[in-house]
């Protein structure tokens, strides 16, 4: 796979395929359940993540829970309906007690809706009625633990009207594409990209199956403590890139690098890791790198010092040289202490043309997280050994 860079515009490129939708829809036809993430795969996600409004689950979830707990006070012999809207509509919230998840949940699964919350696929059955409702959510995001769940664990799904709880019998890993039964009973199917750690399109899915085992009213009842908790509001990461650099495209869609994996290290809050917040830190971060990438190759000073930490040099082959191709996919590790994000470590293999050095690097850029803004700490290119 080839790199897009501002001297190297037109070198080729394999196209990546999770940039602008990381993931498309699950469709529901007579004989069964068909997933069909990928549909839309025009490649990497994260563009999507940068363009959304990067606090909107918090809001979302704390829309829905007023919701909620005006329901649970107001009118409670009256006759409850939730009415179901097009893509966007705010549905309901998702708790798995047992992975400390509260998501909300809005109707569709275009990348409008999953940026932000757990997509419900409008074409399945509702939550709680005869047949499977499917829900669908980033598996870097709300749906990174989804692996965690075993046979037995709960799954309850909450509107203003009812509380509906799912045990869950079973989960599997399936290739894309894999149909799955419908059923008469009311049930759950939790669907999300396989491996969890993904920043790429899987060919895989796992498959998390629920069966309803109880329901009650909640108009005329009370939330329980875990549903109304206050949730932070995710930060808003920003990367102090001069407008003239931001005007020449610091996405993935004007940069084509192949994804690898992301990693959550030290001190991390499960509220985090159960959110948007990985892949939008992530979004800041490759936003940084290619600013770096950009302002090194047009020997632009200013730039780099704008978005750098205080004596950071220029890596000596990007001195005159630039990044045609990157080997090896780009690993993504965030760092924590104390619950809050503190680093992003960025590493690939790249080649570099031109210049006083080419060749083949290792490359390890090292980005801090102060008080939301992240900037470059350090950028280190070691010349890949040879056998």
């Amino acid at each position: 796979m080839r790199a897009r860079t501002p001297t190297a515009g037109d070198a080729s490129s394999t196209h990546h395929p999770r940039r602008g939708s990381r993931l498309a829809m699950a469709a529901v036809t007579v004989a069964g359940i068909t997933l069909l993430w990928g549909a839309l795969a025009l490649g990497g996600y994260a563009m999507g993540w940068q363009a959304h409004a990067r606090t909107g689950a918090a809001r979302l979830l704390a829309k829905e829970r007023s919701v909620i707990r005006h329901a649970a006070t107001e009118q409670p012999d009256r006759t409850c309906a939730v009415r179901v809207g097009g893509d966007g509509q705010l549905d309901g919230l998702l708790r798995i007690p047992s992975l400390g998840l509260s998501a909300p949940v809005e109707q569709g699964t275009t990348d409008a809706v999953l940026d932000v919350a757990v997509g419900h696929d409008s074409t399945s059955a509702w939550p709680g009625a005869a047949g499977a409702a499917v829900l669908l959510a980033h598996d870097v995001s709300f749906f990174g633990h989804l692996g965690q769940l075993k046979a037995g664990d709960r799954v309850l799904y909450e509107t203003a009207c009812a509380i509906t709880t799912f045990t869950v019998t079973d989960s599997q890993v399936v290739p894309a594409g894999t149909a799955l039964p419908n059923s008469t009973a009311p049930t759950l199917v939790l669907d999300t990209c396989y491996p969890p750690d993904a920043l790429f399109f899987t060919s895989q899915r796992l498959v998390v199956n629920a069966v309803e085992s109880a329901a009650r009213s909640n108009s005329a009842g009370r939330p329980g403590s875990d549903a109304v908790a206050s949730t932070p509001t995710p930060p808003t990461y920003t990367v102090p890139v001069p407008p003239a650099l931001a005007a020449e495209g610091l996405t993935l869609a004007n940069n084509e690098v192949p994804m690898g994996i992301l990693t959550l290290g030290g001190q991390t809050a499960p509220s985090f890791e159960q959110s948007p917040g990985p892949l939008d830190l992530e979004a800041a971060a490759l936003e940084a790198y290619f600013a770096g990438l950009h302002a090194a190759a047009q020997g632009e000073g200013s730039w780099w010092s704008a978005i750098t930490q205080p004596a950071v040099p220029v890596p000596p082959p990007l001195n005159g040289g630039v990044i045609t191709g990157h080997d090896s996919p780009l690993d993504v590790e965030i760092l924590s202490a104390h619950d809050s994000p503190t680093a992003v470590v960025l590493t690939t293999t790249v080649s570099v043309t031109g210049g006083a050095a080419p060749g083949t690097y290792d490359e390890a850029v090292h980005l801090v997280v102060t008080s939301n803004t992240v900037t470059i700490a350090g950028w280190s290119m070691t010349p890949e050994a040879t056998t």
